[in-house]
């Protein structure tokens, strides 16, 4: 317990410090009490009078927003100012008022919205959104007169200030035209753009003179830009291809994704719908879907794979899931707090930071206002979390444990921009920054603390900024502060808690029962290939004779088979068999027949009824799936006459010493399987020189990539060319023709053997 309280002090020391960093430096944190909203409805209201617009619904609202990149404003022109300047110029807190308006001369309704400063100046003027935008295209109605947008573009206007000549832009296609404002200090531009075929207008002032320098990019944008897009976008195509590839295996748990989606599909449309209860505000829900079914993907994507791979990450998060909160849960909780707040303690010293040094500055405000809309703390929590645990998996899953965490920390840190700084180099080293804080989090507390963890690096800053205006955004600091105090009270309530609820096994997503399965029978397979390949017996030396075998498995578990073994008369006999099948089924069977072989063999039997007595043992004891090939011949070395029968085997090929193959043709149906068979029994001759050659039918049933087989004939006609080699080389070359025809290295389709039986 000692350990988590001293990171949670740290934690809290760490944010505050950030916080008062941010107070000092970050234009929208300097910003005093705010008069009420009153105050900025009636300077809207005098502005709409100024218009001669005619204001109609039930009344303004009034909202906070802040500084939003656009096409033409770029943060970086706030770089040379201190905060209290760059806030004057829009670079800060900034308040929304908007309201349905009738323009002179124009029939209909749109929503006129007006951003003020602080001071109540304003700082840029809207008439209608997007949405009324597309309903005004198809309506007919008349476009905006150019008086009415002077007129308009004169509200933005302060005392003892002029409107320049209008110059229109030159990388925007005519877009936006910039009136330049005399007198301003700095100087500083209107930015315009009016779409007369949907009856919208935008004004906005901005920081800068219309000079081309001011209009372009230049090559270190360019570099920053694709320093940061291109993680981004390679982050963003992993997580696509990632889920595709494991649903395509069903090694993907879409229940949890699902349940996080939604809940922050109700708090974002919850926030969206009291800022804005209007059929505009439904329709912007439809947007929060979208970002919250990308939410979905990178949740179950990463959840998923980090359960595949490390199973250790899961078990506190299972039991908060499941309601089973002890201590292990409750430390999770309590650290990810902690780590959320040094983590969000270093994103606002950075920004911070940024904000203060010159070439350097934050793309992006430390707090999105309003902070409940499309976009929420819970869903920049959860996405970062995603992130993280994905990388984890993937560096798990490719690169060796002792750099993974810290290839997963850096990877997410470039792909997920966590600190948005100006220029690359300064982003991409908060972002890894970021990223080993929160791998750090997850090695005591798995993925629970990570969570946590993202969840209050989010949710944290936004609590502080709420709690500078608590008449403004009263709900959004009961919900920020809420739920980091409410984490740790819960954290503190597991510790006291026995640690036995937590011990009882819970029940895991369906793929990773899946997943545990296939390990175990993987475990237990690769037990029982060892036993087989124990089972096979060694080469034996005979003299005036040499052996050679080899046994290849299309699995961890064959069929193929074969044995030596001697008779009370010294002779030698010889097996070479196949189970039909592969696994258990096929493994007992053939451990049968190698006992069968081994107890029924005697020196008064003849093969045929060798096979008779396998056939009757397989029967009573094995699967009636599992047939068995079995070839049976009994060898005399010292003259090497032998006697052959059966059992439906692929028929063994005598090499003589000048190079011609016969086959020794004896057919026969395989053992276990149909009526009781009798098998006839055949004799011959090894000369010497001559080797006898046992193939499987994995050898002659091989494919090319053409899904040709390898067949009977090619194995002939080089055996043809090998009567004078070795066994060993026999063997050598028939495996290396075999693999050359297939032309792959993978494991062949079916298990393959090859026994050489040569006479000196």
């Amino acid at each position: 317990m000692l350990p988590s309280l001293l990171a949670l002090a740290l934690g809290v020391l760490v944010f505050a410090g950030g916080a008062v960093l941010a107070r000092s430096w970050l234009p929208e944190w300097i910003s005093g009490p705010l008069p009420s909203k009153t105050f900025y409805a009636g300077r809207f209201q005098e502005l709409a009078q100024r218009a001669g617009a005619r204001l109609a619904g039930g009344g303004s609202r009034v909202s906070l927003s802040n500084r939003q990149k656009d096409l033409e404003r770029k943060p970086r022109l706030l770089d040379a100012l201190d905060a209290a300047t760059a806030a004057n110029l829009g670079g800060g807190l900034l308040v929304e008022v908007r309201q349905p308006a009738v323009l002179p001369g124009i029939r209909r309704a749109q929503e006129l919205i007006v951003e003020l400063l602080p001071s109540g100046d304003p700082w840029s003027l809207r008439w209608g959104t997007q949405s009324e935008s597309i309903q005004t295209t198809f309506s007919g109605q008349p476009p905006i007169s150019p008086a009415l947008q002077t007129a308009l573009i004169r509200l933005l206007l302060r005392p003892g200030e002029t409107l320049g000549a209008p110059v229109p832009s030159t990388d925007l296609k005519g877009i936006f035209t910039f009136y330049p404002i005399g007198g301003s200090r700095p100087p500083q531009r209107i930015a315009t753009t009016t779409t007369n075929k949907t009856g919208v207008i935008f004004l906005q002032r901005q920081l800068g003179d219309t000079s081309p320098k001011n209009a372009t990019a230049g090559p270190s944008d360019v570099a920053s830009l694709i320093g940061v897009a291109i993680p981004l976008i390679a982050g963003i195509c992993t997580v696509l291809v990632a889920f595709l590839v494991l649903l395509g295996k069903r090694r993907i748990d879409l229940a949890g994704g699902l349940k996080i989606a939604g809940l922050l599909l109700a708090v974002a449309a919850v926030g969206i719908l009291v800022a804005e209860p209007t059929w505009t505000g439904a329709l912007t829900i439809l947007g929060a879907f979208f970002l919250c079914l990308w939410a979905f993907l990178m949740w179950s994507t990463g959840e998923s794979f980090l359960r595949a791979v490390m199973p250790g990450m899961m078990p506190e998060l299972d039991t908060l899931r499941a309601g089973r909160l002890g201590q292990r849960g409750g430390r999770a909780l309590v650290q990810g707090v902690a780590f959320g707040a040094i983590l969000a303690g270093f994103r606002l010293a950075a920004l911070a930071v940024a904000a203060r040094l010159p070439g350097l500055w934050p793309e992006d405000p430390s707090v999105n206002l309003p902070i409940f809309r499309e976009t929420t703390p819970f869903f920049a929590g959860v996405v970062l979390a995603a992130g993280i645990a994905l990388a984890l998996g993937l560096a798990y899953r490719f690169l060796p444990s002792r750099w993974a965490p810290w290839a997963a920390a850096v990877a997410a840190g470039l792909a997920i921009p966590f600190v948005p700084i100006h220029p690359a180099g300064w982003h991409a080293a908060a972002g890894a920054a970021a990223g080993v804080l929160l791998v750090l989090a997850g090695r005591p507390g798995g993925l629970a603390a990570i969570l946590t963890a993202a969840l209050c690096a989010e949710l944290l800053p936004a609590a502080a900024f709420s709690g500078l205006h608590p008449s403004w955004l009263p709900g959004s600091f009961a919900v920020c502060a809420g739920l980091p105090l409410l984490l740790v009270a819960l954290g503190v309530i597991g510790w006291g808690r026995p640690e036995q609820a937590e011990r009882e096994r819970l029940k895991q997503p369906a793929f990773i029962r899946r997943l545990e399965e296939e390990r175990r029978l993987s475990y237990e397979m690769d037990l029982l290939a060892r036993m087989q390949r124990e089972l096979l017996p060694e080469k034996p030396e005979v003299p005036g004779w040499e052996i050679a075998v080899r046994s290849l498995l299309a699995t961890e578990a064959g069929g193929d088979l074969y044995d030596f073994l001697r008779d009370e008369k010294g002779d030698l006999w010889i097996a070479a068999g196949d189970v039909a099948g592969h696994g258990y089924s096929c493994a007992i069977v053939q451990a049968m027949t190698a006992a069968a072989l081994t107890s029924i063999i005697t020196a008064e039997r003849t093969p045929s009824e060798v096979l008779r007595e396998v056939d009757r043992v397989i029967r009573r004891g094995g699967s009636h799936r599992n047939f068995t090939s079995l070839a049976l011949v009994r060898l005399s070395p010292e003259t090497g006459a032998a006697v052959m029968s059966n059992a439906g085997h692929p028929f063994p090929l005598l090499l003589a010493h000048g190079g011609e193959v016969e086959e020794i043709n004896l057919p026969g149906l395989p053992l276990g399987q149909g009526p009781q068979r009798r098998y006839a029994d055949f004799s011959f001759e090894i000369p010497r020189g001559a080797a006898l050659v046992f193939c499987s039918d994995g050898l002659f049933e091989a494919t090319d990539p053409n899904e040709a087989q390898y067949g009977y004939e090619r194995p002939r006609d080089l055996l043809r060319k090998l009567g004078d080699c070795p066994a060993s080389e026999i063997l050598e070359a028939l495996l290396a023709d075999w693999r050359a025809y297939m032309r792959s290295d993978d494991p062949p389709a079916d298990d393959t053997t090859v026994l050489v039986l040569k006479r000196l």
